[in-house]
């Protein structure tokens, strides 16, 4: 484990200076809002295969041709994008240094308080470099969330990132930086990167799960489930006796040992550390550019890491709740801050979606039978929640997960307006929608309004538009388990973790 650890080090400097060779200057970001083009330039990929972690990131550039070859992929949408944006300030850390050297310490510190052992000389050092860490506020353009244009364009960014062209389409061909073909098809995090003309805003739209349950089929599969169920489970993955869990921190019946489960998700977790390298070599290539993030699933969850790791917005679609890994992972936060404070972190999402509202578990859901423990619900930052079981008449399932759902039904103006016809019948292959086909779906397009009374301003727009967005202050994790640290007696075993305050 050390070894592998100090291999993953090695590679995450090389990368770095691998992608510093490769910068792509640009006039500075404009202050203010407004209108941005933006199109798919690159993608790169980070190994997450124990074979490949002295390997550096891998670099696609897309040219015309490869652009059109992609539009062409089943499922695929317009490489060329159009967004809106709005001014907006944001806390950022002085130095990424200093930050992960804080959230270390801060694991650190708690270990050693409980253990009640001194910290080492390498412990101190840290938590030297830690006091370093200051915030500033700035000045920054984000996307407008409020737009439904703009959540339709950053959606299709993500969807993109599925995308995978026929194998003779990603030979060598000289677009690889390196001459060894590893990684396209194998365990690691993509991220597209979408450019404007001036290189002055980015956006990085992250691969997301692949495993069947959400409707691919990727070879990642097997490794994106298995740092989803570290990432979202209560504890470890264990739902009941009969399963493999990714840690061996159970300690009985709904209890979890606090600090075995920080050191596994802290310590063994690939998908963060290797997200913030994604990061770090992208903003080499573009040091001066407004970068903005987007994802879907887990790849909405990494992103919304990503944004409160470094201050830039992030906005995810139908993401599990991330609150839980964030304060595994020790994130720290601006002086008087709580995560839900994040006005640049957006999480978009409906409410017939069980991997987004958390309730995808127990011995008979969908996930778990597929080997996900998906228990998290909890998201920082705004949510932008779109009631599609009151206005659509959609049941809570699995098959609306997928991003293509999200674009054909959702990001429309009239999304949740009653029709006529008196159906909103829902197929899950959006290609059908014009059929009329009932498919699998109940409702007959939501609650039945008295048109004498006056619409309750429930933050939906009558079902126009984007709903509101709201901070998720009451939501509590994993209600049902107890995290008791080492020496706590069982009648002093803390249940839960609350979005804003509460329990830790």
């Amino acid at each position: 484990m050390i070894l592998r650890r100090a291999i993953t080090a090695l590679a995450l400097v090389v990368s770095a200076v691998q992608a510093e060779q490769h910068q792509i200057l640009f006039n500075k970001p404009p202050p203010t809002g407004g209108t941005h083009t933006l199109t798919l330039q690159r993608a790169v990929h980070i190994s997450t295969h124990r074979d490949h972690l002295d390997k550096p990131a891998l670099y696609r550039h897309f040219s015309s041709q490869d652009r059109l070859q992609l539009e062409l992929l089943q499922d695929s949408h317009s490489t060329t994008q159009s967004l809106a944006s709005v001014p907006v300030k944001a806390w950022r850390p002085n130095s990424n240094e200093a930050y992960q050297a804080a959230r270390h310490a801060s694991f650190n510190h708690k270990r050693a308080t409980i253990k009640g052992n001194q910290l080492t000389r390498d412990q101190l050092q840290v938590s030297e470099l830690a006091s370093t860490l200051e915030w500033d506020e700035q000045d920054i353009v984000m996307p407008n969330v409020s737009d439904v244009s703009t959540l339709a364009s950053l959606a299709k960014m993500t969807a993109n990132a599925y995308s995978i062209p026929d194998k003779d389409w990603f030979d060598l061909d000289g677009k690889w930086n390196v001459t060894e073909s590893f990684g396209w098809l194998e365990d690691g995090i993509r991220g597209h990167v979408f450019a404007d003309e001036t290189n002055s805003t980015i956006v990085i739209a992250i691969k997301g799960t692949s495993a069947a349950i959400v409707g691919g089929n990727s070879p990642t599969g097997k490794n994106d489930k298995t740092n989803d169920n570290l990432f979202f489970s209560c504890c470890c993955a264990r739902v009941d006796w009969s399963w493999s869990t990714v840690c061996d921190c159970y300690n009985g019946t709904y209890s979890c040992r606090q600090d075995c489960i920080e050191e596994a998700v802290m310590l063994d977790s690939a998908y963060y550390p290797i997200a913030t390298n994604l990061y770090n070599n992208i903003t080499a290539l573009y040091p001066n550019s407004q970068i903005w993030l987007a994802g879907h699933s887990l790849g909405g969850s990494i992103a919304a890491l990503l944004s409160l790791t470094f201050g830039v917005p992030s906005v995810s679609f139908e993401a599990p709740g991330e609150l839980l890994p964030a304060r595994r992972l020790h994130l720290p936060l601006p002086p008087n801050k709580s995560y839900s404070d994040s006005i640049i972190t957006t999480h978009v999402y409906h409410n017939a979606d069980p991997i987004a509202m958390g309730v995808c578990n127990g011995a008979a859901s969908t996930c778990s039978i597929a080997g996900f423990a998906m228990e998290s619900k909890c998201h920082s930052g705004r949510s932008i929640i779109y009631d599609t079981v009151g206005r659509l008449g959609w049941s809570v399932d699995v098959r609306t997960h997928t991003i293509r759902n999200v674009i054909a039904y959702l990001f429309v103006e009239d999304w949740g307006v009653k029709k006529l016809s008196g159906s909103s019948s829902f197929s899950s292959d959006p290609q059908k929608k014009k059929k009329r086909r009932r498919w699998w779906w109940p409702g007959g397009g939501g609650k039945k309004e008295d048109p004498e009374e006056p619409p309750i301003d429930d933050g939906q727009h009558e079902g126009r538009g984007v709903p509101e967005s709201n901070t998720e202050d009451e939501c509590v994790d994993c209600f049902k388990w107890s995290f008791p640290e080492p020496g706590e007696e069982l009648g002093l075993r803390r249940n839960g973790i609350m979005a804003a305050g509460g329990l830790y």
